[in-house]
């Protein structure tokens, strides 16, 4: 996947998660107004690759239409705010949330307490987790796109 196609589907997650968008073209609309060139068939095989889902006629993410299946009250933070999970290294992941959410997902991978994790830094949409080591990278990565239930 090319950096431009996964930064507009981030783009995508983050406007899904922060108003309600209802239509394609309300999507390719919202995605214009933050600088995006994009066409109705292009935002339907985004839709398409990302798998959201329309409940109660609005997009979602599918985590959050599965959150409540959660019961930890923070791994269901996590599903209802993770955008995406990237490595920067063999130790770092970068985390990226909605606008306004990387503190309380940060504190919420902070309250877990799994062994994996060293250390957090939350900025305002996005999170730096250090990890032990390279195996530990991995684990914290699939325990995170587990509760995603979508791939990044």
């Amino acid at each position: 996947m090319s950096r431009e196609r996964q930064q507009r589907h981030l783009k995508i997650l983050e406007l899904v998660a922060t108003r309600p968008l209802r239509t394609q073209e309300e999507l390719a609309e919202a995605l214009e107004q933050e600088g995006w060139d994009v066409t109705q068939s292009s935002v339907s095989r985004d839709i398409a690759v990302l798998g959201l889902v329309k409940i109660d006629g609005i997009y979602q993410r599918p985590a959050a239409a599965n959150r409540h299946d959660i019961a930890d009250p923070n791994e269901r933070r996590l599903a209802e705010s993770l955008l995406s999970v990237e490595t920067a290294g063999e130790a770092l992941l970068v985390l990226h949330t909605p606008p306004g959410e990387a503190q309380r997902a940060g504190s919420a991978i902070d309250l877990l307490a799994w062994p994996e994790v060293v250390g957090t830094i939350g900025g305002d949409d996005t999170i730096f987790v250090a990890t032990r080591n390279r195996a530990a990278q991995s684990q914290l990565i699939r325990q995170l796109r587990g509760l995603m239930s979508w791939p990044s």
